[in-house]
């Protein structure tokens, strides 16, 4: 394994997990709020949060957007930490990514969305990158099958 591939499975591996670990704390799974690394601690807690972000949507689709969001983070987080479908994984990902920012900045301003800003550009930029190497390999793959491919065979 190359240093290129075992970065590439980190990466991808790590952002899956931190997409399956902020679900988990969602759900109650981590332990109340006030346990280390626990910021939610329950659903109804990410509930008014999601309002908060989401001030111009009635509250009912607010809460629709919010169950919407765990459902999509789970399956984004178990796609990238088992390798299957990593382009589209990482694509969902880097729009899921620009929409909370993007939500964050017009809801609670840039000022206080600036510490959460940070850790999300980083992740999109990591989601990015996935993108970037997933089409690129499967742009390869494809390649070699084509050039490859001998049809006497």
């Amino acid at each position: 394994m190359t240093i290129k591939t075992g970065s590439f499975i980190l990466i991808r591996v790590f952002l899956g997990l931190i997409y399956l670990w902020v679900v988990a704390d969602r759900l109650g799974i981590l332990g109340p709020v006030g346990n280390p690394g626990v910021v939610w601690g329950n659903f109804d807690n990410f509930l008014e949060y999601t309002a908060t972000l989401n001030p111009w949507f009635p509250r009912v689709v607010s809460d629709i957007l919010g169950y919407f969001v765990t459902f999509l983070e789970v399956v984004i987080g178990v796609l990238l930490v088992s390798g299957i479908r990593l382009k589209e994984a990482a694509l969902a990902s880097l729009a899921l990514l620009l929409v909370f920012l993007l939500s964050m900045i017009f809801s609670i301003g840039f000022k206080e969305a600036f510490d959460y800003i940070v850790f999300t550009v980083v992740v999109a930029t990591a989601s990015a990158l996935l993108y970037r190497e997933a089409k690129k390999r499967r742009r390869v793959g494809l390649a070699y099958f084509i050039l490859n491919r001998n049809p006497l065979r």
